[in-house]
């Protein structure tokens, strides 16, 4: 039995090895759990001998492994036998892992945003990159977004259909929008005030024309140009988002408030 192990560990390990060590394992680790998956339940004298691992690198390693939750022990009358768990538990081990980074992004981002008193400026060519900007207001960590711009540019550039499904996942993100729309280029009934699609809008005084397509939340700025040649750009800086703030605030002031 050892001998056929220690010969499939000649030709599949190695890889095997350096795709667990990837995930965190040490050498002696993988080693040991790949072991311990053909052998089933054994030894730790077993999985030495099998593995060519010194003993008492092989209990170490299986401390390890039975910390982390990917092997258990047996008991066989006085005797301990040790069994690697299911390779399906590394996926939901990993699964615990990108959550836990999701919940630390919040404060991650605060450090990295603080790190540098210099914007950062992302530009995202044509009506792709025009998306993929719109789409980061969904990474709205605040939950408020404001927003300035005429209705009908945006459904012009990516049409109704891609602007419901926004509104739809805006919603389910709980991000409320408050937004100042031209009274020029305004659609009577699109998109009007609603706190089931959380948002309230004011009409801009006549002769304010917005052909520049503005978003405000958190510590960014996005600007979607409308016109020919449609691009996104992203501008992270809390002066300059602050700022713009600032002019949303007193537009608002001036508006004429929309009754649905």
């Amino acid at each position: 039995m050892i001998e056929y192990i220690c010969m499939k560990q000649s030709n599949t390990f190695p890889h095997l090895i350096e795709t667990l060590t990837d995930y965190g394992l040490t050498q002696k680790q993988a080693s040991v759990y790949l072991t311990s998956l053909q052998l089933g339940a054994a030894t730790v004298q077993s999985i030495a001998a099998a593995g060519k691992i010194e003993r008492t690198n092989t209990y170490d390693a299986v401390k390890s492994l039975i910390e982390r939750g990917l092997m258990g022990v047996l008991k066989q009358g006085k005797k301990k036998l040790y069994v690697a768990e299911s390779p399906d538990v590394l996926e939901s081990l990993l699964e615990e892992k990108r959550l836990a980074l999701k919940r630390t992004l919040p404060q991650l981002r605060s450090f990295y945003n603080a790190s540098d008193a210099k914007p950062r400026i992302q530009y995202y060519p044509g009506l792709e990159g025009y998306r993929t900007a719109y789409e980061e207001t969904l990474d709205c960590q605040e939950k408020m977004l404001f927003g300035i711009y005429s209705v009908q540019d945006i459904i012009t550039v990516l049409g109704k259909k891609y602007v419901d499904d926004m509104v739809d996942r805006r919603v389910k993100a709980g991000i409320f929008l408050k937004i100042m729309r031209s009274r020029e280029t305004e659609m009577p009934g699109v998109y009007p005030g609603s706190e089931e699609e959380m948002r309230e809008i004011r009409l801009a005084p006549l002769g304010m024309v917005f052909p520049i397509v503005t978003f405000v939340y958190d510590d960014k700025v996005i600007m979607l140009p409308s016109r020919k040649e449609p691009f996104g750009l992203i501008i992270e800086s809390a002066d300059i988002a602050q700022a713009h703030r600032n002019y949303f605030e007193a537009l608002w002031q001036i508006g004429e408030t929309v009754v649905s």
